[in-house]
């Protein structure tokens, strides 16, 4: 049984060249590869960033992005986290369907074992000060699309793939999306074989789901 940490809106990218073609379109809910929306660095968080350039990006007007910045000021902290993961997932397929129907998106789950969801959900609160970070724990019933291997870095997710880590494990086979084609009790094997290398986090083995 899988626990599902959260629901991304992830959009289907080309895959960067530092990866050695293991694919030519990547998936990803590490926010490092530019798959995951929103953006809230982009379009919410205030900062100096041009947010017209995240509007062209998702070909919205003015009115379109000023409305998705009021969806997620309501949903924020109650069903959105910092890195745009979503405890529920009819807001992430509503938010994928009324503003990223331009890009080439889709909703996906996160999940993980009972072992490793109580590990992860410890890295979320030593993180945040002790201040829990809810996941949302139902059952992954979603269709599996692959497996990754994540950690948790301040405000986000790294993937294992964010530093070539792949070339540690001459086993690893993924799939067109990029994402390992092993079964889940190899990707658990990998993710003790990288124990230690690459981001300084707790590497965790993920299911993930196409909603």
């Amino acid at each position: 049984m899988y626990k599902i940490i959260g629901y991304y809106i992830c959009q289907l990218v080309e895959t960067p060249k530092f990866l050695d073609n293991i694919s030519d379109k990547m998936l990803s809910v590490s926010g490092c590869f530019g798959c995951v929306h929103p953006d809230l660095t982009q379009c919410f968080f205030q900062n100096n960033m041009d947010k017209k350039e995240y509007r062209n990006v998702l070909k919205l007007d003015d009115t379109k992005l000023s409305l998705l910045q009021d969806e997620i000021g309501r949903l924020f902290e109650k069903d959105i986290a910092i890195d745009g993961r979503f405890l529920n997932k009819e807001d992430a397929q509503y938010l994928c369907e009324t503003y990223f129907s331009a890009l080439n998106c889709i909703v996906v789950s996160v999940s993980t074992t009972e072992e490793y969801f109580e590990i992860l959900k410890m890295v979320l609160l030593n993180s945040s000060n002790g201040k829990s970070t809810p996941m949302s724990s139902n059952v992954d019933e979603n269709e599996g699309i692959g497996f990754d291997i994540i950690g948790w870095d301040i405000s986000g997710f790294h993937s294992f793939l964010c530093n070539n880590l792949q070339k540690e494990l001459s086993n690893a086979r993924f799939n067109e999306c990029a994402l390992l084609a092993n079964t889940f009790e190899e990707v658990e094997k990998f993710a003790h074989q990288i124990a230690g290398k690459g981001e300084p986090v707790e590497w965790i083995p993920c299911r993930i789901g196409m909603c």
